[in-house]
């Protein structure tokens, strides 16, 4: 069984590969991610957190055609990624240049941690449409993670 945590860092989600172009770690596939590895209709599921906000805004569509591509029929995927107006209207209440501004732009520490685009409901749903996921069910969730609000996509191919 092959499940992929797309941007998965170091670290990959439990029982799932980790592909991350900018990890060096073992056993991580060092792949973009919107050029997999692998054939079509080969991947059981997916899991990204915190990868998407990393590329920008004319990479999503083609980078979900790419998952769309390598994922089963009926594979599960799973998105989460910070909640666009949750960021911008917390730092709007401070000002300021750390984290808080972090949350929006990312912390552009290393090359990979560059926050290049924005999700809200409507902006995902636009996306996936857009990317062939049209016709499946798509269940949204706000959750905390990362100390801000999240969104949590959950759908199949």
């Amino acid at each position: 069984m092959l499940r992929l945590d797309i941007g998965s860092g170091d670290n990959p989600h439990e029982g799932f590969t980790g592909v991350d172009l900018y990890s060096d770690a073992e056993g991580i596939i060092k792949a973009p991610m919107n050029a997999l590895p692998f054939p079509d209709e080969s991947v059981d599921e997916i899991y990204s957190s915190h990868a998407l906000e990393h590329i920008g805004k004319y990479e999503v569509v083609p980078t979900l055609r790419e998952w769309w591509r390598v994922m089963k029929w009926e594979a599960p995927l799973t998105i989460e990624v910070p909640d666009l107006v949750w960021v911008c209207k917390n730092w709007l209440r401070r000002l300021t240049n750390d984290w808080h501004m972090d949350a929006i732009f990312g912390d552009q520490s290393t090359p990979g941690q560059y926050h290049k685009t924005g999700f809200t409901r409507a902006i995902m749903y636009g996306y996936l449409e857009e990317a062939g996921f049209e016709n499946r069910e798509v269940f949204s969730a706000v959750v905390w993670s990362h100390e801000q609000d999240c969104l949590v996509f959950t759908l199949t191919k």
